[in-house]
């Protein structure tokens, strides 16, 4: 327990409820038993999580995307207003949850959402919750694409205008942080574990094993067994009992809450069984027989890679340098998501040679679960996710809009309630009452300086006439000619 706020007398004297604790998440109303020791988790009280640690890191991946949004944006490189910023979250959230939930959905585990009993759902209100609320089970490839559809939706709504490349570029940039919160969540649930590792190595880990539905997985009487919940209703639990009894004869224990489900092939691949002996806790081969003989045993993976490490340092940390080492030379927008396009997969591609296939692709004679070519489905993804990025990288390094030269989005917008622009502005112009010309001073300064240039042409003439006075003397006589010309003349 990391830390807890409590209430010591809400149960009673001698015990502690927990308003709020952090141990595998954020709990609710947990009873732990208070002793000399200190805490101590007493068995007969639950807790409701508020927030497990898988979504704890979700929620760190989405605030990453206001840090970066806002970092580039301070910067200059990404020239928006500070709402744009939250707009991309929000779309980025409906992208990843509704793609990567879509992706698993349809791609990895149909049979549970639309096959029939017993792993499937008993009628359609079964089907909808499942659809709805059961959010386990994610695709990062469907997480992808449904950002970038969200995007594509973002820039047709705003009539092509919104520049959808450089957003993506830095969507991208906090996708791959993302990924690094993503696959930590990975190893602390335990999940998307490595292929077996060799005796040497220091860091080869036990793992909890599931079935290909996800469902826990026990060793009791010799065999393995699916430990499935019971559906909430009533009638539906009822249903699915019946069809369970109909697919396994005999091979159903209710216990209450779940059922126990008789599966020999829940997991093919080697594993080993916890003993709880006097000496402590240990693992033995599921195949020894001094201790296997009564009772339900927990059931971990022989020791393994934790893969989830080595994708978080390849598709989280190394990608993440390479799309920023990347931003800071290129000159187009739209390079930067090409090249997480391409950088990701190619990631993905590889550190897959260390990670356990997905369990629902386990068969006779396909024991590992790859799909074809001994390429596991989330190889065969990447590599059609990374063709469609080199194709986005050529385009963008070719045609992509050049950073320096894009404007502000979105733009100033005029204010309606101002008039446009006239040429004629308020104001009586004199007597003749017709108002004064829009920017009249501009042409006043203009003609002063026009006055100048006539007044020096003026002087230049004077001089080559006889002097300042020379012109003016010859003007006087032309006047005093004119004017006796128009006198009457005497009778003679």
């Amino acid at each position: 327990m990391l830390g807890s706020l409590d209430h010591p007398r809400i149960a009673a004297d001698w015990f502690s409820t927990t308003l709020l604790r952090w141990s595998d998440g954020l709990v609710i109303y947990d009873t732990w038993l208070l002793n000399f020791s200190g805490f101590s988790e007493w068995q007969g009280g639950g807790g409701e999580i508020l927030l497990d640690f898988y979504y704890f890191c979700y929620l760190i991946a989405f605030i990453g995307v206001l840090f970066w949004f806002g970092r580039f944006r301070k910067q200059g490189w990404i020239k928006i207003k500070p709402h744009v910023a939250y707009d991309a979250l929000l779309l980025a959230m409906i992208g990843v949850l509704v793609g990567a939930k879509t992706a698993y959905i349809f791609i990895y585990n149909p049979d549970f959402y639309f096959g029939p009993p017993p792993y499937g759902p008993v009628d359609t209100d079964d089907q909808l919750r499942r659809i709805f609320l059961n959010w386990s089970g994610m695709s990062s490839h469907g997480a992808a694409f449904g950002t970038a559809f969200m995007a594509l939706v973002w820039w047709l709504r705003s009539q092509r205008k919104a520049p959808l490349s450089i957003i993506c570029d830095v969507g991208t940039i906090s996708a791959a942080f993302g990924v690094i919160w993503i696959r930590l969540a990975n190893f602390m649930n335990g999940e998307l574990y490595g292929r077996e590792a060799p005796s040497w190595l220091p860091w080869a880990m036990r793992f909890p094993v599931r079935s290909g539905k996800g469902n826990t997985v026990v060793f009791a009487d010799r065999q393995l067994w699916e430990v499935m919940p019971k559906p909430e209703s009533e009638a539906q639990a009822e249903k699915w009992m019946a069809a369970l009894e109909q697919a396994n004869p005999g091979g159903v224990v209710d216990q209450g809450g779940s059922v126990l489900y008789r599966n020999p092939q829940a997991y093919l691949q080697p594993y080993e069984v916890i003993v709880r002996a006097p000496e402590g806790i240990q693992t033995v081969p599921h195949t020894d027989p001094n201790h296997l003989f009564f009772g339900v045993f927990d059931v971990v993976t022989t020791p393994r890679h934790p893969s989830q490490l080595y994708q978080l340092l390849l598709e989280g940390v190394l990608v993440l340098l390479l799309l920023l080492w990347l931003r800071r030379r290129v000159k187009r927008s739209g390079v930067v998501a090409a090249g997480f396009f391409t950088f990701y997969p190619i990631a993905r591609f590889i550190g897959e040679f260390w990670r356990q296939p997905d369990v629902q692709f386990q068969g006779q004679g396909n024991e590992l679960g790859t799909v074809i070519f001994g390429l596991s489905m989330g190889q065969l993804l990447s590599l059609g996710m990374a063709a469609f990025g080199v194709c986005a990288m050529i385009y963008y390094a070719r045609f992509g809009r050049v950073i320096a030269d894009m404007k502000m989005y979105p733009p100033e917008r005029e204010d309606p309630k101002t008039p446009p622009p006239s040429m004629i502005e308020t104001g009586m112009g004199g007597s003749t009452g017709a108002g004064e010309i829009a920017g009249i001073e501009k042409v006043h300064e203009a003609l002063a300086k026009k006055q100048v240039e006539w007044d020096a042409e003026h002087a230049a003439e004077q001089a080559k006439a006889g002097g300042p006075h020379g012109a003016d003397t010859q003007l006087t006589e032309e006047l005093a000619d004119d004017s006796d010309s128009d006198q009457p003349k005497k009778s003679e």
